[in-house]
């Protein structure tokens, strides 16, 4: 036996199997049927408010058939699927980011039980967790497919990336946290494949990626206690009732995290755009918007006060605190080129992650004034070049400061 064997059984992690051995047949299909019950988790749990609000709404003229295929177009929608409303060949476009973080914690739940069945049974690390993704997804376009047979129609390949980055990232989070030995192969093989300094990056990312969600959730939270009396006002004219007062905020609720990162986004100098309506650090062009209560919220169309004009310091403030949190994971002799690559790389992930999720709450509906909603796309070089200007900016004044107190 090799020390490097003994120190795998010291640390209770098996060697890993060779990709030439690979696992019963049978073992995958299981592993691909908890991929599909992490699909069906979410449909099953919206089958519950979809049911309550049809029954509850005197004036529904659709069966409960028509009212079950509501839970698969809420699974498209919270995957990033376009769902077509009229038969007129228009879609929406919107993803509740809370019900595609449900979605996720689903995922991530039937991937640890997943894994806990394959830690006993012989074969390549990589073989279940590819099966699992493979269910999940295909149950995915399956719910979206018979979602179809009601009065929305989801389209079945706008599903996928969704699908796809939801099953991949809760198998991934499983792989992450478990301690079964499976993710033990799994963590050892990203090891030997990504830099020390890439791997110093993720945690100071991560940090950066909730404070640049915490910039937004203030942005927005003021917006609405300044506005409360133009929602309120949006809210009355709705006359919603009380159980459709419900689902009228527990959607907006839902898409709460998508106001946070318009929100957050604007600080990086790209406007946030809401259709017609285009709101820069300088002033809001106006349009029409729909009669969404905390839309209410928008500020009126014409300049803005002169501060909002240094917004994009708040993410450049961002990067310095990435690169700081970086360098902290290094020790005082690093060479600078180290340092700076280690921030820089922290910054870039950060913006990576950032504009992923940015994507994902993207909205539109096609054919209208509403044909999208969310930030521009200047969103994408103003956040990186921000957020590694701060980072590497850091990295040089630490290290010029420490130098001079030797």
């Amino acid at each position: 036996m090799s020390l490097l064997d003994r120190a795998r059984n010291l640390t209770g992690l098996a060697t890993p199997q060779s990709p030439a051995q690979s696992r019963d047949p049978r073992q995958l299909a299981i592993a691909a049927g908890y991929g599909a019950v992490g699909a069906l988790s979410l449909a099953l749990l919206l089958v519950i408010p979809v049911l309550l609000a049809w029954a509850a709404d005197p004036h529904s003229s659709v069966g409960w058939t028509d009212a079950l295929s509501f839970s698969g177009d809420g699974w498209a929608l919270a995957h990033r699927g376009h769902v077509g409303v009229d038969g007129s060949g228009r879609s929406v476009v919107l993803a509740p980011l809370l019900l595609t973080a449900l979605a996720l914690v689903l995922a991530r739940t039937a991937a640890k039980a997943m894994l806990g069945y394959l830690s006993e049974r012989s074969g390549a690390w990589w073989e279940g967790p590819a099966s699992y993704v493979g269910g999940y997804v295909v149950t995915g376009l399956v719910i979206s497919a018979l979602a179809m047979s009601g009065p929305a129609s989801p389209n079945v390949f706008t599903v996928l990336p969704g699908a796809l980055l939801v099953g991949v990232g809760g198998c991934a989070w499983a792989l992450l946290r478990s301690e079964e030995a499976v993710a033990g192969q799994a963590r050892e093989f990203v090891d030997e494949r990504v830099s020390l300094s890439t791997r110093r990056a993720l945690r100071p990312a991560a940090e950066g990626v909730l404070g640049y969600l915490a910039i937004g959730l203030v942005i927005v939270l003021a917006l609405v206690v300044f506005h409360l009396g133009a929602i309120g006002q949006l809210n009355g004219q709705l006359r919603p009732g009380f159980f459709g007062g419900i689902v009228l905020w527990l959607g907006q609720l839902a898409a709460l995290p998508n106001l946070v990162l318009w929100a957050a986004g604007w600080t990086t100098g790209a406007s946030a755009q809401l259709g017609a309506v285009s709101v820069g650090t300088g002033s809001v062009h106006g349009g029409l918007l729909p009669m969404i209560p905390v839309l209410g919220a928008v500020p009126d169309a014409g300049p803005l006060p002169f501060f909002t004009t240094v917004a994009p310091l708040l993410p450049v403030a961002l990067g310095c605190l990435v690169g700081w949190r970086a360098l902290g994971r290094l020790t005082t002799y690093t060479s600078l080129r180290t340092k700076a690559v280690t921030a820089a790389q922290a910054a870039a992930v950060t913006g990576v992650l950032v504009l992923l999720l940015s994507w994902l709450s993207t909205a539109g509906v096609s054919g209208g004034s509403l044909d999208y909603v969310g930030p521009s796309l200047m969103l994408v070089p103003l956040l990186l070049v921000e957020l590694v200007l701060g980072a590497v900016v850091t990295t040089l004044v630490l290290h010029w400061q420490r130098a001079l107190r030797r």
